[in-house]
């Protein structure tokens, strides 16, 4: 006794047909009009990234010269990673990153145009 759950008549709904198409035509994007954001969203998006830049940066730039750098938990484990980390040149090389970063900021901030 064999019994059939689709049944011949009905088509396949994965099939492509000419009334069904399985990828149907994109239409192209209007001549003259790109898909770019609204002005409000790219000026709120180059506040909130100025900002989180000169935070960070300046982040950077104070943290390595105080007590948090070098008396914290995550350093007791390993003493020779709190002694490499105590190194002037270390922490003046993340200082220096955190001035790039200031930098990319502000000039983010200065270069900006609105795209319309």
């Amino acid at each position: 006794m064999k019994s059939s759950i689709i049944e011949p008549d009905i088509p396949d709904p994965l099939t492509p047909t000419p009334d069904n198409p399985v990828n149907p035509p994109v239409p192209p994007p209007p001549a003259g009009k790109s898909a770019e954001l609204p002005v409000w969203l790219q000026r709120t998006f180059l506040v909130v990234y100025v900002l989180f830049c000169i935070e960070l940066g300046l982040l950077l730039v104070v943290v390595p010269w105080t007590r948090i750098w070098t008396n914290n938990g995550l350093l007791v484990g390993s003493p020779a990673l709190r002694h490499f980390l105590e190194q002037g040149f270390v922490r003046g090389a993340v200082s220096g990153l955190g001035l790039v970063d200031i930098w990319l900021g502000v000039l983010e901030a200065v270069r900006y145009r609105d795209r319309r």
